[in-house]
């Protein structure tokens, strides 16, 4: 009898969890294809989204990615104040590019190899370099720098593998989906800033 609740119990937890994996690809998919339209309604899907995949992160033991949604949450709130209705294009030099690459590749791997040496996380490297990555490609996004979608091409592409390996099929499947959004974002925003 204990057996029967122990399995209702995995398949309502199932069910949950694919039903939370929906909820994160819609309120993500609506966040990127709000934003590259410049509206504002995008940040509140920029919320929410980010809340549902850090719980399918805790799940599969993507702590790195834990942290990144959270960040991803504030970064929101503050492109919300920053942007405003203004949505302008700023560009940054290829000096502060290369500032944030070289942070990003130390911090990422420095994490990573914490993470691998004090937890139970599962490519921990591999998920706290595109967690460094994704801060900066983000920030970069909230303040209006038309890079951001290049730094994004890359990242999708090591998450449609990292979600893939993890058995988020469905995540993946955005990702790839975001890189799509992400090449049509780098266009659109090229005409825009010409």
């Amino acid at each position: 009898m204990i057996e029967f609740y122990k399995m209702e119990l995995r398949v309502k937890n199932k069910s949950l969890m694919v039903a939370i994996e929906w909820l994160a690809v819609i309120s993500n998919l609506a966040f990127t294809l709000l934003y590259i339209q410049q509206n504002e309604a995008a940040f509140v899907f920029g919320i929410f989204g980010p809340l549902f995949i850090a719980i399918l992160s805790w799940k599969r033991k993507l702590f790195a990615d834990v942290g990144l949604q959270v960040v991803y949450v504030l970064l929101t709130l503050w492109g919300m104040m920053y942007l405003g209705a203004e949505w302008k294009i700023k560009p940054i030099s290829n000096f502060q590019h290369l500032g944030g690459i070289i942070s990003c590749m130390s911090l990422g791997t420095l994490i990573g190899l914490v993470l691998k040496k004090k937890s139970t996380a599962v490519l921990p490297v591999a998920d706290s370099l595109i967690t460094a990555f994704s801060i900066w490609a983000t920030a970069l996004m909230m303040m209006g720098c038309h890079e951001n979608w290049l730094y994004f091409m890359v990242i999708d592409l090591a998450c449609i593998f990292l979600f893939w390996n993890r058995n988020l099929k469905l995540i993946a499947g955005l990702y790839l989906v975001y890189l799509i959004l992400a090449i049509e974002g780098y266009f659109q925003w090229g005409w825009i800033a010409n």
